[in-house]
């Protein structure tokens, strides 16, 4: 039997649609918090990267690993003050470690529609420098 995810599944991730499902009960003040890991970084490299960002959500913020390694948080309350710290927290341990030059977060309000707000998350995450924030306005 073959896993349909090609990233190891780590323990608490959700799947997209699981994922969509908990931002549908979101009733306002959320947002999406996007990860993505450097190209250079081996598709087999990811899950650690993965497991570090599940690590520091919070227990009722879902984290749903995408095929190509990026992880998306939502967060429940908030809304992207919330998110940016979560994310800076991520980053802060990266950096205790030197590879937080190997990471790249965005995040972007909830909105109604939990696809356009993940897109967007990871908009503003491929548009900010290596080790930092984007925010989507």
């Amino acid at each position: 039997m073959t896993d349909s995810r090609p990233i190891a599944q780590v323990p608490w991730q959700v799947t997209m649609d699981e994922f969509v499902r908990a931002a549908g009960e979101v009733v306002d003040d959320g947002a999406c918090c996007m990860f993505l890991i450097d190209e250079s970084i081996p598709k087999s490299a990811r899950s650690g990267y993965a497991a570090l960002v599940i690590a520091y959500a919070r227990a009722s913020e879902p984290v749903c690993i995408l095929s190509d390694g990026s992880a998306a948080l939502l967060v429940r309350d908030g809304g992207t003050a919330s998110g940016e710290i979560v994310a800076r927290r991520v980053l802060d341990q990266l950096r205790r470690l030197s590879l937080d030059q190997t990471l790249r977060a965005g995040v972007a309000p909830l909105g109604v529609d939990t696809t356009d707000a993940v897109a967007s998350a990871r908009s503003a995450a491929a548009s900010a420098e290596a080790g930092t924030i984007g925010i989507a306005g």
